[in-house]
């Protein structure tokens, strides 16, 4: 009886029943009990006992001691229902007498009598064995999934018939059908897909299975059609199957693609078949290196190409691979190569060997290969003769790190060097050495006359170097030079003087001859810098601060021509907004009556800290930068303004030239500049000149042509400034709308005692005379010189014999009175009893100033104050401070006045601020 059909069966007793028919409890296939209304057992059938194991008395127990203690609460709760009056279904898990607990459905029913619930029966069912049985076909059919999702396997099961009763979904797509297709292929169909060849022999094969039942299975190679991939190579493996529930026997049989599998053994042929190839052409080799047996156990051909007749030799040593034909000075790179090998670490290794009385390159990749208990036990690697690429590198590393002219170690090379000897040596000195000549010998003699010029002057400073030294090039004709422990003053003056000495010997290029002008910078390690790239950039700070044939040790401190540059780059861009910038005016007279019949335009700076400043120091400063054009621009308007106003003021003027630079022509169009400047203050252009360079001409721009042709055309005169003092042609007095030209100054200093320098000026008034140009000899400071020139006929002079520039007012009163006479200045001659020193500012405008030094001659001392000599503008006035430094002795001075001579110095007197160091100046004036 079914547990549901035994359920039907007590309902149908009735609500209102005290016992159950005994017959019915000891025949019912399942465990019948019946519980009192406090849950002890009362009565049970004998399959209760059997299926927990227990005997009857020790089953007369209250039900939850046999209940798992997870499962105790809700039967109690279904019990507590029941005894509600209500039947409950439930599950729980009920100890065996074994200790193990059984999975069992449970129907309780409350007993009624006289209407009143006096306990309750029920059926248990073991779930335990249906639950196992569920989980192995849940497994089974896992396992089936499992095998039909593997790619190339399909599952198929025929009746005895050949009809098809079951099969994966991988089965359809071996034949390229759908799966509901399946069902309506018949066994002929089926067969149909068979290869022609293979059906005879897979008939065959299903008759021996049929004849022979009791195989555990068969196997067959054949070839199945898809539609889309064409016949494919299939294996199977079939077998019968029958028990004895089953009235026909089942044909089951697994498939599996071989296709793939055979197209990829195709593929590893293939590719057997090239890496033979490979062999037989390659330059590289592959063999393999067994540690245990010290032999090489494997190799391909290439192994003998390069290594030719050495294996043999090698099988015969014991220890490392042709050790011995290493060099010895690379056997430690190999011996480490192998070490890492040992700890199972890939490695890669290049060393030389010896073969044949030649030396070979070679590069190994060395891969370990560890045995079963994971030692490493042998290598395989892939080696390369390199020789002719290690050939192409140094040919490579010759050209990227080696000047191309001097051969020398380039920048890049001396820095690599210079970061090893920070690392070997504990202090060492750089050198930049320059010739100064280069740029100018390329641009007047062209670049093959340079490039033997770099030659001569690398070959002079290789011959007069140590051998312990490092020698570079840097670029252009300077130089870099390494010394290994030398940083003490006394060492690097004695080595610096020496090569200031070259700039004594001559050095000859063909047919030219140059002294060169050498500069040498000097910074040190690790004193003034401690990497490569910032002692090369102390040492080039040392060598801009250097004058010609001086040498100059690196100072992490500017000395004062350096930081008053400095100072004059940071200000010049804010002198034209804050009216800083001034004009002064220089007259051109008649060289006979002394009238002015011109003057020049000369720019000035009155600077709020470092007072008059000349243009030669802050012109160059200003083409640094686009701050040159609006100058240009200043001194043109400005010009203009003032003529308008001596115009406006019945003043007789005369033409004025202003300076313009060769970057201003360029720039933009200076000629409609000029144009609308002129219009704008009502000046003929007749009263405007402009000067350019003799120099400028040699940029030979298109651009600067048009602009003087234009300026030209406007009626504007061009005058050839400083002439003679460049290398232009005569050509370019025909091509250019010159004028006017200026003699350079040099010709007046030298024009009476020097025949060569007369003959010049000459040649150049007889020139200008036949190109119809007028002339003007500048410098002229001499009655001398005058004289020299009137019986030239040159008719213009510009010079301190007639006047120094002068200010505006100065200027205007000179134009009232027409003429200037005459008047030689005497030049201050320097005293004969001086002594070197140097100074530094101390203090300017109220704030400390830390500079270096800067050399000067003093040249006279009295109680109260100091003078001496120097090129050097500096500020005279009460915010300034200066501290002397003679014979080590530091002095505090302050500047009284400043008396600009002839010569280009400047005489400077300083009182002290502690006139008790007066002696000091006495005593070395007196001991010079």
């Amino acid at each position: 009886m079914s547990f549901k059909k035994g359920l039907q069966t007590l309902l149908k007793r009735g609500q209102d029943v005290s016992t159950i028919d005994e017959h019915f409890m000891e025949n019912h296939p399942d465990a019948i009990y019946t519980l009192d209304i406090l849950g002890r057992v009362t009565r049970l059938n004998d399959k209760t006992s059997l299926l927990l194991g227990y005997t009857r008395d020790a089953l007369m127990n209250h039900f939850k001691h046999f209940v798992h203690p997870d499962d105790q609460d809700s039967t109690v709760f279904h019990f507590q229902q029941v005894m509600q009056g209500q039947s409950e279904t439930y599950t729980a898990h009920i100890r065996h007498s074994k200790g193990h607990y059984l999975e069992m459905m449970i129907v309780n029913i409350p007993i009624f009598s006289n209407g009143l619930i006096v306990g309750a029966y029920g059926i248990a069912r073991d779930l335990t064995t249906n639950r196992l049985m569920k989980q192995q076909m849940d497994s089974i059919q896992f396992d089936q999934q499992l095998v039909e999702t593997l790619p190339g396997i399909a599952l198929a099961a025929f009746n005895e018939h050949g009809n098809l009763l079951r099969s994966s979904d991988s089965f359809a797509e071996l034949f390229g059908v759908r799966p509901e297709q399946l069902k309506h292929l018949s066994k002929q169909e089926f067969f149909q897909r068979i290869h022609p060849a293979d059906q005879q022999e897979f008939r065959e094969y299903l008759d021996l299975l049929k004849t022979n039942r009791c195989l555990p299975s068969l196997d067959i190679e054949t070839r199945v059609l898809h539609p889309q991939h064409g016949y494919q190579d299939i294996f199977c493996r079939c077998a019968f199957r029958q028990d004895d529930r089953q009235q026909q026997a089942e044909l089951t049989c697994v498939l599996y693609n071989l296709s793939e599998h055979k197209s990829l053994d195709k593929q590893l042929h293939d590719e057997k078949e090239k890496f033979l190839t490979f062999q037989q052409v390659s330059t590289s080799a592959i063999y393999r290196y067994d540690i245990d047996q010290k032999k090489i156990d494997f190799h391909t051909r290439g192994f003998e190409n390069i290594f030719e007749g050495l294996l043999h030799r090698h099988q015969q040593v014991d220890g490392l691979w042709i050790e011995d034909l290493i060099l010895p000075e690379d056997r430690s790179k190999v011996e480490a190569s192998y070490h890492r090998i040992l700890a199972n670490h890939e490695s890669e290794v290049s060393y030389r060997i010896r073969h044949d009385d030649r030396i070979h390159w070679i590069l190994e990749n060395r891969t370990p290969i560890r045995s079963a208990d994971g030692v490493v036990s042998a290598f395989q690697s892939v080696i390369q003769d390199i020789t002719q690429l290690k050939q192409q590198e140094e040919k490579i590393f010759q050209l990227a790190m080696h000047d191309r002219v001097t051969g020398l170690p380039n920048r890049t090379l001396v820095l690599e060097q210079m970061n090893q000897w920070i690392a070997t040596y504990p202090t060492f000195s750089v050198l930049t050495v320059s010739y100064n000549a280069l740029q100018d010998i390329n641009h007047d003699f062209g670049y093959p006359i340079g490039d033997k010029w770099l030659s001569k002057t690398a070959t002079q400073l290789l011959h007069h170097l140590p051998t312990a030294s490092y020698f570079g090039h840097l670029y252009g004709d300077e130089y870099i030079v390494l010394f290994p422990n030398v940083v003490e003053e006394c060492s690097i003056n004695k080595i610096c003087e020496q090569l200031i000495e070259l700039s004594k010997q001559k050095i000859v290029v063909d047919s030219y001859e140059w002294y060169p002008s050498i500069g040498i910078g000097v910074s040190r390690f690790p004193e003034d810098a401690d990497s490569a790239e910032d002692l090369v950039k102390t040492a080039s700070i040392a060598l801009g601060r250097a004058r010609v044939n001086e040498y100059s040790v690196y100072s992490s401190t500017f000395n004062i021509e350096t930081y008053r540059r400095h100072q004059l780059q940071k200000s010049i861009r804010t002198a034209i907004r804050r009216n800083e910038l001034f004009l002064e005016y220089q007259p051109k007279v008649n060289a006979w009556s002394g009238t002015i019949v011109g003057a020049e335009a000369l720019i000035r700076w009155q600077h709020p800290d470092w007072g008059r400043i000349p243009p030669n120091d802050f012109i160059p400063l200003s083409e640094e930068s686009e701050m040159h054009i609006l100058i240009a621009d200043w001194v043109l308007e400005e010009t203009c303004r003032n003529i308008n106003q001596w115009i406006l003021a019945d003043l007789p003027i005369v033409p004025i030239s202003i300076n313009v630079s060769p970057k201003r022509l360029i720039h933009g169009n200076f000629a409609e500049t000029c144009q609308e400047t002129l219009q704008r203050f009502g000046v003929s252009p007749s009263m405007l000149e402009i000067e350019i360079l003799e120099t400028d001409v040699l940029f030979d721009n298109s651009k600067i042509q048009q602009s003087l042709q234009m300026l030209s055309q406007m009626g504007i005169k061009i005058a050839l400034d400083d002439f003679g003092k460049g290398y232009s042609s005569i050509s370019y007095l025909q091509q250019y709308p010159i004028d006017t030209i200026k003699i350079d100054r040099q010709f007046a200093t030298t024009l009476v005692q020097d025949k060569k320098t007369q003959s010049v000026v000459r040649s150049v008034l007889f020139m200008a005379k036949e190109f119809g140009m007028d002339v003007v000899a500048e410098g002229v400071e001499t009655m001398r010189q005058l004289h020299f020139l009137r019986g030239l006929e040159c008719t213009t002079i510009q010079g301190y014999l007639f006047s120094k520039p002068l200010p505006k007012v100065h200027f205007e009163r000179a134009m009232r009175e027409r003429q200037i006479a005459a008047t030689e200045a005497m030049t201050a001659p320097i005293s004969t009893r001086t002594v070197d020193a140097s100074i530094t500012i101390q203090r300017l405008n109220g704030q400390d100033i830390h500079v270096g030094r800067t050399n000067i001659v003093v040249s006279k001392g009295t109680m109260h104050s100091v003078s001496f000599y120097s090129p050097l503008h500096l500020p005279v006035h009460e915010g300034i401070e200066l501290v002397l430094i003679l014979k080590q002795q530091p002095i505090p001075v302050r500047p009284l006045q400043a008396i600009e001579l002839d010569n280009g110095q400047i005489e400077y007197e300083c009182q002290y601020l502690d006139v008790k160091q007066s002696h000091l100046v006495f005593e070395a004036l007196q001991s010079s």
